[in-house]
């Protein structure tokens, strides 16, 4: 299998380098744009495709299929990065996207480029490699940001909207449009709306170029491919090594592909909801057989010795955290209706043909399926792909055992010049609540809970088409459109404890949610936050995928008693702490009897759920420091904790900080230093005022040295000088011990 590394690595090199420059320019930006609103992120390319180009999303700092979105994420990308942390990568999505394959048209044929008969005319975002059809010049994507509570803010507009419009090789051009939400109960999905148009410009790979060349076709057929994988985040955190890439091969990168081949197995179910004539058309998606509760039994990588203990994300639960308790897929929700068809209802997105096949684990005709290498046009040939895409299979034995591919197609179309298919789709997750995520699904709630969530978010999705379909706002047509919650308040968190001993958090919000004005499709008032918006309500969570505990529910007729003239803004104290543990906040807004709303398309929705802003805007982690204090009197610094015993709630401060070491009862400035039992230096550390001029009487250690280097465990030796005036180098020494 050496060669499929060294190929593998040379052309991810190559793509590498084609997203970095073209003649000196950047053409990663033109070709890319990222859904990051919502709980998934995702990453659109401007030519067609759905998340990542390979297979290989691994080392990607963009959202790819990643989920739960949050604030400033980052895929860890080596053991610096990624030490002490449990990723949160819970897809792995590669190679989505559309196709076209007509069926006895003609092409233009060199030299002179003339018209001649040909069996098939290709265009592919998705397949594993050959001619894609395409040019790779296009202009950039065109993405359109639309936040609640912004002074442009478009209520019947999506919150994102990335576009462009490419020709083909076919002569068929493609008009690719995606939308995405932040609000509750819509953030989940994102919805994709394809429009497929004969114009007549025929793209010519070999010379680089667009020709004019208008015909009618008999045979058009539209195609859908995804490639999925649910179980990637338990594979990364079972076998975690200081060498990533070592790592990543068990998720199915970087050498992972040939673990079928060597005994071993992947470990999603499949699972087709919604295929009859219901009017919903069809759901398909992918889980993990087990949620990531451990390794799957048939596992054959090294897995991390200490596995069991690191992945438990709070130490005070028996089981480790669910890795990966989550459902991925894609659900149709609208197709133009086939000649066979014309007066099916084009909302029963049912496609003509559909099949699942396992990478790497099975064949067509007599044909391997390895998306890495074989899945491709040039491999299966022109009539075998065709033959392909235009039949029908689902596996009848599901074991989890599968990395799995599903291919939809939708046809045949006549498609005069002019003519038009139009195919939506959306992108949608579910997942397991994530309070029981990190106890471990104590309960055994895995896998019906995340199922039942990715059927919710597959009908949210459904209703939004109904809402949104056929309306036309700013000359945008739309194919969706969603109820906007109240907007998130801007918000604030900043230590209150200088001068006390009890830990305080001081959290502060502003009115917008209250001065904001929303109107709905028919042009009334669908929300006016003066009259209209129930209260607020302050959380506090330490997770940074969004996992919050209600600290207090404030309804607007007590608001009054939290605001602050002086301020102009709302005031919470939050006393309910210990000094040292950090958390975030955020302060929610929310409608609780909403009125009737009218959609984009003229839509009356009554009885709408409560409406309530997202976390956003949620604060930076913060911590409650005391003061500093005088030392003229005597010196009483300490350290905390010490011992400091990794993993043990007693003994660290977990997370979000694991490693975090605080010194306290230091005075204004002061610099300390930190000894090996033999002298060496290994860290120094300058205490003082932060950039507002705050004073604190402690400062962290994360057990890292001057180089970034996490240092071994043991005893060490620090010594505190002080830099404050009128105790001018006074100093104190001690002790404190590091075990792991």
């Amino acid at each position: 299998m050496r060669y499929k590394q060294v190929l593998f690595r040379f052309f991810l090199t190559l793509i590498m380098l084609c997203w970095v420059t073209v003649s000196g320019n950047k053409l990663y930006a033109q070709r890319i744009s990222t859904h990051t609103r919502g709980k998934l992120w995702e990453t659109i390319n401007n030519i067609g495709l759905i998340g990542h180009l390979g297979v290989w999303d691994y080392e990607q700092t963009t959202g790819v299929g990643f989920y739960p979105g949050f604030s400033g994420y980052s895929y860890p990308r080596d053991e610096l990065d990624a030490n002490g942390w449990i990723t949160d990568a819970n897809f792995h999505n590669f190679r989505s996207g559309p196709a076209v394959v007509v069926k006895g048209g003609e092409k233009l044929v060199a030299p002179d480029y003339t018209p001649q008969k040909t069996e098939y005319l290709y265009y592919h975002s998705s397949f594993a490699g050959g001619d894609h059809g395409i040019l790779w010049n296009y202009p950039p994507i065109n993405k359109t940001e639309n936040f609640v509570g912004s002074s442009f803010f478009n209520p019947l507009l999506p919150e994102e909207i990335n576009y462009c419009e490419f020709p083909t090789a076919t002569g068929i051009s493609v008009k690719m449009r995606s939308m995405a939400w932040s609000y509750p109960d819509y953030d989940d999905f994102i919805i994709y709306d394809y429009v497929f148009v004969n114009t007549g410009d025929m793209v010519i790979p070999s010379l680089g170029q667009v020709k004019s060349y208008e015909q009618t076709f008999d045979s058009v057929y539209v195609t859908f491919h995804s490639g999925i994988q649910v179980s990637t985040k338990g594979h990364l955190n079972f076998h975690y090594n200081p060498d990533f890439m070592s790592s990543a091969a068990p998720a199915g990168g970087f050498g992972g592909w040939d673990q079928l081949a060597k005994g071993g197995t992947y470990t999603d179910y499949f699972s087709v909801e919604n295929n009859s004539s219901d009017g919903k058309g069809l759901l398909f998606y992918s889980y993990d057989y087990n949620g990531g509760r451990e390794p799957h039994p048939d596992d054959i990588y090294q897995k991390q010795y200490n596995w069991e203990t690191r992945l438990k994300y709070d130490q005070q639960y028996d089981n480790i955290e669910l890795q990966d308790p989550a459902c991925f897929g894609f659900v149709f929700l609208y197709r133009t209706p086939t000649d066979d068809d014309p007066s099916a209802n084009p909302f029963d997105a049912d496609p003509s043909f559909f099949n699942i096949y396992n990478d790497e684990g099975d064949q067509f005709q007599g044909r391997s399926l390895d998306m890495n290498e074989y899945f491709s046009i040039n491999r299966l040939g022109e009539k075998r792909m065709f033959e392909f895409l235009t039949h029908d299979r689902i596996p009848e034995e599901n074991y989890g055992n599968m990395y799995c591919f599903y291919t939809a197609t939708f046809g045949p179309y006549s498609m005069a010049p002019g003519d038009s298919v139009r195919l939506v789709l959306a992108e949608v997750a579910g997942s397991l609540d994530l309070h029981e995520v990190i106890k471990g699904d104590p309960n055994f709630w895995f896998p019906d809970s995340s199922k039942a969530d990715i059927r919710r978010n597959a009908e949210a999705a459904r209703q939004a088409v109904k809402w949104g379909f056929g309306a036309q706002v700013d000359g945008i047509h739309l194919v969706a459109d969603v109820p906007e919650s109240p907007p998130a308040p801007g918000c604030n968190a900043s230590n209150a404890s200088a001068g006390s001993d009890t830990a305080i958090i001081l959290v502060k919000w502003d009115k917008l949610a209250e001065e904001t004005v929303i109107h709905d499709g028919a042009g009334d008032v669908f929300y006016a936050g003066s009259a209209d918006l129930s209260g607020y309500r302050i959380f506090r969570g330490k997770d940074k995928r969004g996992i919050w505990s209600l600290l207090i529910d404030i309804p607007i007729q007590d608001a009054a008693q939290y605001w602050n003239d002086e301020l102009g803004l709302y005031e919470y104290m939050d006393k309910d702490l210990q000094f040292g543990f950090e958390s975030r906040y955020y302060v929610q807004a929310y409608y609780s009897n909403p009125r009737s709303w009218v959609s984009a398309n003229g839509t009356t929705v009554n009885n709408l759920k409560e409406l309530v802003s997202d976390d956003y805007n949620m604060t930076p982690l913060i911590g409650a420091r005391p003061g500093p204090v005088s030392i003229v009197e005597g010196w009483d610094a300490f350290v905390a904790p010490n011992p400091y015993v990794e993993g043990d709630p007693m003994r660290s401060f977990g997370d979000p900080t694991p490693y975090k070491i605080e010194f306290r009862n230091l005075p204004e400035r002061a610099t300390i230093k930190i000894f090996t039992v033999s002298g060496d230096l290994v860290k120094t550390i300058f205490h003082g005022p932060d950039q507002y001029g705050n004073l604190f009487g402690s400062t962290a250690w994360d057990q890292r040295t001057d180089s970034g280097l996490m240092v071994a465990p043991g005893m060490y030796v620090y010594a505190i000088e002080s830099q404050t005036e009128g105790t001018n180098g006074k100093r104190t020494v001690g002790k404190l011990m590091i075990i792991r």
